[in-house]
């Protein structure tokens, strides 16, 4: 079955309602869940343990090809952002979306890979299938906010993201050196209470 046609099974699949607030400064903010996962940090180690290499930015290609052994492919007709078949050991990206942004590309294969080490290595074993908005900060789908967590953890480490920022605060070179989207490092920084919510 082609990514597409799984893809068009996906449509009309239950939303999970999930809504998370986390006082900071002693005002309620909106945040995109818990800020880490500590089994993206585990995954990234274990990566640099067996491989080496640069640290930043994190190569979560090679993460989910050499280390996992999941295969990454685009198709243009995708009808979603990426999709997960678990069975198959693929991860599918929208071809369109990854030419338009490399740094989303990168988050969508994070994501995935959140879907594969969070729902997957416990069992569960359905296709995953998500749609742009989705993989947004502001997804409220409990699955989606967890590989949402997971992405981000993955790709933009806590400790890595306070380091460079210490050193370097603009949004736009923190994007490059973590090689992401600026709308994902502007979550990012946020969920630390180092930016405001970003527009």
């Amino acid at each position: 079955m082609s990514p597409a046609a799984y893809a068009d099974i996906a449509k009309g699949m239950p939303i999970l309602a999930l809504s998370q607030a986390l006082t900071l400064r002693g005002e309620q903010k909106a945040v995109p869940g818990p800020v880490t996962d500590p089994r993206a940090g585990a995954l990234r180690r274990r990566y640099q343990d067996l491989f080496g290499g640069e640290e930043l930015p994190v190569p979560v290609e090679s993460i989910a090809e050499d280390l996992l052994g999941l295969s990454i492919g685009e198709d243009e007709e995708l009808p979603v952002s990426g999709m997960l078949l678990p069975a198959e050991r693929q991860i599918w990206v929208n071809a369109r979306e990854a030419q338009e942004s490399p740094g989303r590309r990168r988050f969508t294969v994070a994501h995935e890979l959140g879907h594969w080490t969070c729902q997957c290595l416990e069992g569960r074993t359905a296709p995953v299938y998500c749609r742009a908005d989705d993989v947004g900060a502001e997804a409220d789908r409990q699955l989606e906010r967890e590989a949402n967590v997971f992405a981000a953890e993955l790709l933009m480490p806590e400790q890595a993201v306070r380091a460079e920022f210490a050193r370097v605060s603009e949004t736009e070179q923190l994007s490059q050196r973590f090689s992401v989207s600026g709308e994902a490092m502007r979550w990012r920084l946020f969920s630390f209470d180092l930016a405001r919510k970003p527009d």
